[in-house]
C-alpha cells in the first residue's frame, strides 16, 4: 500500500512539472488503448451509459481495436494482463467467495471466478472468439454488478457479441499459421544412474545394492534393446513442435428494418508425439453464429442469436504423460527389432501385430500395457463435444406511455453435450529371453492377445444445460437539459443444470436500479436486488441487497476550469451489501440430515441391521452470507488526453459465512453441529491504472501500466487450536501452515540432541524441523505460517509504438510476493519412484555439506515428504505474454485487391520468463506441457 501512495504522489508531481507543450498533442489514433474514454458509451448493468457518467469501479475494453494489433483467437485468452483488477483471465481482484476446494461443509473464500455475462444473460465463454466480440465491461465493485443478483458476489464480465450496422455488405478474413513448442519437459535420470541412485538409497536404508557395477554398466553402454534406457520425453518419441492454423470469416450488413452479423471459424492444432495415434493426434473447433436484428414496427423491435459448436478431440487410446511421468526407464523394452529375434520363431512368424514391419511391442508380465503398444496398437479415442445457444431479445418503446420508457426481454437457452468415441483393440505385448553368449532374443514371451474387433464404442456421455431469462422496465430521460434521471424495474432468473446434479444451480431476483445525473457533474446512483434462494430454509429464503454510488466530476467546476493540463477529473465512491448464497455447498443443509452408523448385531450375533445416526441438525435461521464493501475511485485524463489514470482503493468484509462451527460445542456434540453464519474474511487492496499516449509525426507511442494489490485476513474462524501461532484467525485467507524446516540431519549426534521426531524414524540427511512449542516433540502442533498462495502485487504492461503502416505490441504480466510447494511426483520421490533429475544432489555422507535435496530413501518417507519451508519456492514472475508486429498495406494497393484492407501480422505468446523459478514454473508433470506459440497471420476487409 506504501508503494502506491508514493507512485501517486510522484506522478501528482510530474502532472505539474510536465511542460504545458505537451497539452498540444493529437494522441486520438490510439484512444482505443487508453484506460477509459469518458464520452464513450460502455455497457453494464441492464443498460449502455457513457463511461463518464458511472458510479462504479468499471473498465471497458474494445476487442475490435485489439485484433487490430494483438491477435487473440478465443475470449478466454484475450483478458489476463491487459485489464485493471483482473488477476488472470477469471478472477477480479483476487477475491472471491464459493466453496472450498474439497471442503464439503461448504465454508470458504477463495479466489473465486467472475459470473460471465453474455449478451445479457449468465454463460460461459468456451469456444466464445473473441473476434465476435463488440464490447467486455469488467463490474468489479457491488454498486456496478449487482442487478445481476446472488451470483455477482464475486464482479461480473459483460460480454457483448457484434451487431450488423445500417450500411453495405461488409467481411473480414483471418487466417492464422503457427507452431507451439515446449516450454519445459521433465528430465529424468537415465537407467544407470537411476540405478546407481537407488543403491545409494538402499544404502541410505541400511539395504544391500540391488544392482551390480555390472549391471549398471551394462544399462550405460551396452545394448539399448537388451539394456533400455527409455527417456519418454525424447526426439524419438516427441516433435519438437506442433502445428495449429485458425480461420475465421465474419460477414455483416442490413438496412433499418433486418441487420445481420455472422462469424464462421475453424481452430485445427496437432499434438507433439510422434508415432503411433499419437501422429493423428488434433484438436478440432468450428464454430458458427448468427446474429440478427428485426424491426418488427416503429415501436418494437427484436434480435434473435444463434450459435452453433462443434469440436472433436482425437488421440491414442491410454494417458501416455502420467505414465511417462511413473515408469522407471529399464522396466522394459518398448520395441523389439525383428533382426535381433530368430526369423524361425514361430511367434515371430505367426505375429499379428507389429511396427512398420520392423519391430515387435515390448512389454511384460508387469506391463501388459504400455505407452507406446497403447500408442501403436490400442487404436484411439475421440472426445466429440457440440454446443448450442440461443438468445431472443424483445425490445418495445413505450414513449407513447410517457417519454423514456421502455421495456425488454431476453430469453436464453444453452446446451452442452459430449461422448467420446473409442475404437478399443488388445494387443500382445513379447517379453524377450536374450542369449547367453551374445546379443540376440532366442526365446520370446508371448503376454495377452491381438484382436481388432473394429467396433466403435461409445461412452462417457455428459451435458449441460442453462435456461436464462429476464424482464425489464426501463425508464431514461433529460429534462431541462441538465436533470436527468434514470430507472430500472427488472426480474431476473437463470438455471444451470449437469448430468449427475439432481438440483441443479438456480437463481431468481428482482432488480432495481434508479440514478440522478446532474449537468455531467454530479451523480447519484442506486442498485439493489431481492434475491430469492432455494438453499435456505422456507422463513428465509429472501433477502435484500442494496448499493449506492456517487460521482463528482471536478473538472467542471470553475475552480479547475482554467487547469489546462486536466481535461478530466472525477472522483468516485461506490458502497454496498450484496447477499448470497454461493458458499452454500448444497441443498438441505438448513434441515436435519441423516446418515448411516454401522451395524448392529442381536439374538447371538445372527440378526443385524444398519444404524441411523444424525449428521447435523436443523438451522432454521440459516441464511445469506455476505459482502460488505466500500470502493473509492478517481478517473482522470491529462494534457490533451496523454496521459491517463485510474484508480481504486476497495475495503471488503465477507461475513455470515457458512459453517459447522464445532468450536462452540463439546467434542461429543459434533454429530448434532449445524450449518449456521459463523465465519468472515477482510480484504483490502488497491488498483492503479496509468497509461501514456503520444504521438511525434508519423510516430505514435502508447504506454500503460496496470497494478493491483490486495491483502486479506481472517477475521473470525471456527477453530481451536493448543497455540496462538497455530491460529488461522489473523492470517491472510489464502495462507498455508506447515512445519519450518531448519535444513538437514547433519549426522546421529545432530538427531540425538533435536526434539523428537513424530513423523516416522529419522537418519542423517532428513529433514529437520523446528519445534515451535518447545514441547519436545515435533508433530502437527509445530505446523505455523508458511506462505500466501496468492500473490500480494500483480501487474500488467502494455508498450504499442507504431510508425506510418507498422506497429509493435508487447503485453507483460507479473506478479510478486507468493510462494508454491514442490510437492509433484517430480521432487516428492521416495519407494520405488522414477528419480528426476532434482533428487541429483542428495544427502549422501560424501555430500552431506553440499546437499540440496534430503537423503533418498527406499522405503516411505513419511517425515521428509511433508508440507514445510524446505519444498517453498518464491512465484515471482515477469513474463511476456503476447509479442505482435503488423503492416498494413498502403490503401491504394488495396483498393487494386478490391479491399478495403490487408493487414500482415506475426505474432508470439509466452515468448519468455523473468523468474528464478522459472523451470518449476512452466513444468508440468504427468500433464502435456505447456507452450510458447509463434504464428503468421492474413487479415483482410472487403
Amino acid at each position: 500500500m506504501k508503494n502506491i501512495f508514493i507512485l501517486l504522489s510522484c506522478l501528482g508531481y510530474f502532472l505539474t512539472a510536465v511542460p504545458t507543450a505537451w497539452a498540444q498533442s493529437d494522441s486520438t489514433s490510439q484512444q482505443a488503448l487508453t484506460l477509459f474514454q469518458p464520452n464513450k458509451k460502455a455497457q453494464v448493468a441492464f443498460r449502455t451509459e457513457s463511461v463518464g457518467n458511472l458510479t462504479g469501479a468499471v473498465t471497458t475494453l474494445d476487442p475490435k481495436s485489439i485484433n487490430e494489433y494483438d491477435y487473440n483467437v478465443w475470449a478466454s485468452s484475450a483478458i489476463a494482463g491487459r485489464t485493471l483488477g483482473m488477476l488472470g483471465g477469471s478472477s477480479i481482484r483476487g477475491v472471491g467467495i464459493g466453496i472450498d476446494v474439497g471442503d464439503l461443509t461448504g465454508s470458504g473464500l477463495f479466489s473465486g471466478n467472475a459470473l460471465f455475462v453474455v449478451d445479457g444473460l449468465p454463460r460461459d465463454i468456451e469456444g466464445l472468439r473473441f473476434s465476435e466480440i463488440e464490447s467486455i465491461s469488467i463490474l468489479k465493485d457491488i454498486n456496478a454488478s449487482i442487478l445481476y443478483g446472488s451470483a455477482a458476489v464475486n464482479g461480473v464480465v459483460l460480454i457483448t457479441t457484434k451487431r450488423g450496422k445500417v450500411n453495405k455488405p461488409t467481411s473480414e478474413i483471418t487466417i492464422n499459421y503457427g507452431l507451439s513448442t515446449p516450454r519445459e519437459l521433465p528430465r529424468y535420470m537415465n537407467s544407470a544412474d537411476y540405478m546407481t541412485t537407488f543403491n545409494q538409497a538402499r544404502e541410505n536404508d541400511g539395504l544391500a545394492p540391488q544392482y551390480t557395477d555390472a549391471t549398471i554398466e551394462n544399462y550405460r553402454s551396452g545394448n539399448p534393446y537388451r539394456f533400455p534406457s527409455t527417456d519418454y520425453y525424447a526426439d524419438e518419441f516427441l516433435k519438437p513442435f506442433k502445428t495449429y492454423h485458425d480461420v475465421s470469416a465474419a460477414f455483416s450488413g442490413g438496412d433499418e428494418n433486418a441487420r445481420f452479423y455472422s462469424n464462421i471459424g475453424w481452430n485445427s492444432s496437432g499434438g507433439i508425439m510422434d508415432f503411433g495415434e499419437g501422429k493423428n493426434e488434433r484438436n478440432d473447433v468450428i464454430n458458427i453464429r448468427g446474429n440478427v436484428d428485426l424491426k418488427v414496427t416503429n415501436r418494437i423491435k427484436t434480435a434473435i442469436d444463434a450459435v452453433a459448436l462443434f469440436g472433436s478431440d482425437q488421440g491414442p487410446r491410454g494417458n501416455y504423460w502420467w505414465q511417462a511421468s511413473t515408469i522407471r526407464p529399464h522396466e522394459y523394452t518398448p520395441l523389439l527389432p525383428f533382426d535381433l529375434i530368430d526369423s524361425e520363431n514361430s511367434l515371430l512368424q505367426g505375429r499379428k501385430n507389429d511396427v512398420n514391419g520392423q519391430y515387435l511391442l515390448g512389454g511384460n508380465n508387469s506391463y501388459l500395457t504400455n505407452p507406446f503398444g497403447d500408442g501403436y496398437a490400442a487404436g484411439s479415442v475421440q472426445d466429440i463435444y457440440r454446443k448450442f445457444t440461443f438468445n431472443n431479445r424483445i425490445d418495445f418503446d413505450l414513449s407513447d406511455v410517457t417519454p423514456g420508457l421502455s421495456a425488454h426481454s431476453n430469453i436464453s437457452f444453452d446446451f452442452f453435450t459430449a461422448y467420446n468415441q473409442t475404437i478399443a483393440n488388445e494387443y500382445s505385448v513379447y517379453e524377450p529371453v536374450w542369449s547367453d553368449t551374445d546379443d540376440k532374443i532366442v526365446e520370446l514371451k508371448q503376454h495377452g492377445r491381438d484382436t481388432r474387433p473394429g467396433t466403435q464404442v461409445v461412452g462417457n456421455s455428459r451435458f449441460r444445460r442453462r435456461v436464462g431469462f429476464y424482464g425489464q422496465l426501463k425508464y431514461d430521460r433529460t429534462f431541462r437539459d441538465d436533470h436527468r434521471f434514470t430507472a430500472n424495474l427488472l426480474a431476473f432468473g437463470s438455471s444451470y443444470k449437469e448430468n449427475g446434479d439432481f438440483q441443479g444451480v438456480k437463481n431468481a431476483h428482482i432488480g432495481l436500479q434508479m440514478a440522478y445525473l446532474f449537468r455531467n457533474k454530479y451523480s447519484l446512483d442506486f442498485s439493489s436486488n431481492l434475491a430469492n434462494s432455494v438453499k435456505l430454509p422456507e422463513n428465509n429464503r429472501t433477502g435484500f441487497s442494496p448499493s449506492i454510488g456517487l460521482s463528482w466530476a471536478l473538472h467542471e467546476e470553475s475552480f479547475l476550469s482554467s487547469v489546462k493540463a486536466i481535461d478530466y477529473l472525477k472522483l468516485r465512491v461506490s458502497a454496498g451489501i450484496l447477499k448470497t448464497d454461493l458458499p452454500i455447498g448444497g441443498f438441505f443443509y438448513y434441515d436435519n440430515r441423516y446418515g448411516g452408523s454401522g451395524s448392529y448385531n442381536w439374538y447371538e450375533g445372527t440378526r443385524n441391521r444398519s444404524g441411523v445416526a444424525s449428521s447435523w441438525s436443523a438451522n432454521s435461521s440459516l441464511g445469506f452470507a455476505r459482502r460488505n464493501e466500500l470502493n473509492l475511485g478517481l478517473d482522470g485524463l491529462f494534457f490533451n488526453k496523454t496521459i491517463g489514470i485510474q484508480g481504486n482503493v476497495f475495503y471488503n468484509l465477507y461475513d455470515r459465512l457458512v459453517t459447522r462451527p464445532g468450536s462452540q460445542y463439546p467434542g461429543y456434540y459434533s454429530d448434532f453441529i449445524a450449518y449456521q453464519n459463523f465465519e468472515s474474511d477482510r480484504y483490502v487492496g488497491a488498483e492503479l491504472g496509468l497509461n501514456f499516449n503520444k504521438q511525434w509525426g508519423d510516430w505514435n507511442v502508447f504506454l500503460g501500466t496496470n497494478l493491483l494489490y490486495i491483502t486479506s485476513k481472517r477475521v473470525q474462524v471456527d477453530e481451536i487450536y493448543d497455540n496462538e501461532y497455530q491460529n488461522r484467525s489473523g492470517q491472510p485467507r489464502d495462507a498455508t501452515f506447515g512445519l519450518e524446516a531448519l535444513g538437514l540431519f547433519k549426522d546421529q549426534a545432530d538427531i540425538d540432541n533435536s526434539p523428537i521426531q513424530s513423523f516416522g524414524t529419522v537418519q542423517p540427511g532428513d529433514i529437520k524441523y523446528k519445534d515451535q512449542n518447545n514441547d519436545g516433540i515435533i508433530n502437527t502442533n509445530d505446523e505455523v505460517y508458511l506462505r500466501r498462495w496468492q500473490a500480494p502485487f500483480s501487474a500488467g504492461l502494455q508498450v504499442r509504438v507504431s510508425y506510418k503502416n507498422w506497429s509493435l505490441y508487447l503485453l507483460g504480466e507479473g506478479q510478486n510476493g507468493a510462494k508454491n510447494f514442490r510437492e509433484s511426483s517430480y521432487f516428492w520421490i521416495d519407494g520405488n519412484d522414477k528419480y528426476s533429475e532434482s533428487v541429483s544432489n542428495s544427502w549422501t555422507p560424501a555430500t552431506h555439506e553440499t546437499a540440496t535435496y534430503p537423503r533418498l530413501s527406499t522405503q516411505t518417507s513419511s517425515n521428509n515428504l511433508r508440507r514445510s519451508s524446505y519444498w517453498l519456492y518464491k512465484n515471482d514472475y515477469f513474463q511476456l505474454r503476447k509479442a505482435q508486429i503488423n503492416y498494413s498495406l498502403p490503401s491504394a494497393v488495396c483498393q487494386t485487391l478490391r479491399m478495403r484492407q490487408l493487414n500482415l501480422f506475426a505474432n508470439t505468446s509466452d515468448l519468455f520468463q523473468i523468474s528464478k523459478n522459472r523451470k518449476i514454473r512452466d513444468l508440468r508433470v504427468g500433464s502435456e506441457p505447456s507452450y510458447r506459440s509463434f504464428s503468421l497471420g492474413v487479415r483482410a476487409n472487403f
